[in-house]
Parts: C-alpha cells; sequence; structure tokens
C-alpha cells in the first residue's frame, strides 16, 4: 500500500516538474506580451492565440489612419467579423471603406467570420498562410 503511494506522488511531482519546465521553456522572442491585453473579443483572442502557437508573430489593435486593425502579420491585416457588429449595410459598407483605406496603405486585407474562426480554424490558418505568401 505504501509503495502504491510512493509510485503516485512521484509520478505526480514528476508531471508537476515537467509543467514548471515547460512554462519557463523559451517563449517566442518576437510576441509582445501586451499584444494579447489589446484584444477586444473572444473571437480575436482566439485567432490570435492559433496564430501564435502557430508561429506568427502578431500585433493588435495597429494604428492606420482613422482605423485600427484587429491582427497585423507584417502587411497582412486581419479583420475578425462578429455577426453582430458587422451584418448591417451599413456597417459592410463601413469595412468596404475602411479595407480600400488600408489597401491603400499596403495592407493585404484578409475579412473572417467569426463563425470561421470558431468552426474553421484549420482552413482560417491555411488562408492566412496563403496570403502571406
Amino acid at each position: 500500500m505504501i509503495i502504491e503511494y510512493i509510485f503516485f506522488f512521484g509520478l505526480l511531482g514528476v508531471g508537476l516538474l515537467a509543467f514548471i519546465f515547460h512554462e519557463m521553456g523559451e517563449k517566442p522572442k518576437d510576441v509582445l506580451p501586451n499584444e494579447y491585453s489589446k484584444l477586444e473579443s473572444p473571437i480575436e483572442r482566439r485567432l490570435y492565440n492559433a496564430l501564435v502557437i502557430n508561429g506568427y508573430s502578431v500585433r493588435t489593435q495597429v494604428k492606420c489612419g482613422p482605423y485600427r486593425i484587429d491582427l497585423v502579420i507584417g502587411r497582412l491585416a486581419i479583420e475578425c467579423d462578429g455577426k453582430a457588429y458587422h451584418s448591417s449595410p451599413a456597417q459592410k459598407a463601413h469595412d468596404r471603406k475602411k479595407d480600400a483605406y488600408l489597401r491603400k496603405q499596403g495592407y493585404k486585407v484578409m475579412r473572417v467570420s467569426g463563425s470561421s474562426i470558431v468552426n474553421r480554424m484549420p482552413q482560417v490558418l491555411k488562408r492566412v498562410k496563403t496570403r502571406l505568401n
């Protein structure tokens, strides 16, 4: 009985040490720690996390003239469109105007729906990779 306890707590200790060493591991140097805190919605956070996990250096809420870009990788501007804020005709017109402005500033613009971020992340990541190449 005592051997089982020793074995159990030994495994628990090894797991805890593995977790601690993993967390102390080297973080990407080009990802600023405060970028995550600037994100404004759950879909932005979800896409940001997926991009960083896949090795991208992502800036958030980047100011460009009168606009802010949700996520930026190099010259790729990624806009995360939640249904509640991007489905009205007025908002769609605003988005088109913003996209045109960003393109004039040298950005490639990629709009991603919230449902794609939630339900089809592998395809979203593939689109990002394609747009960056």
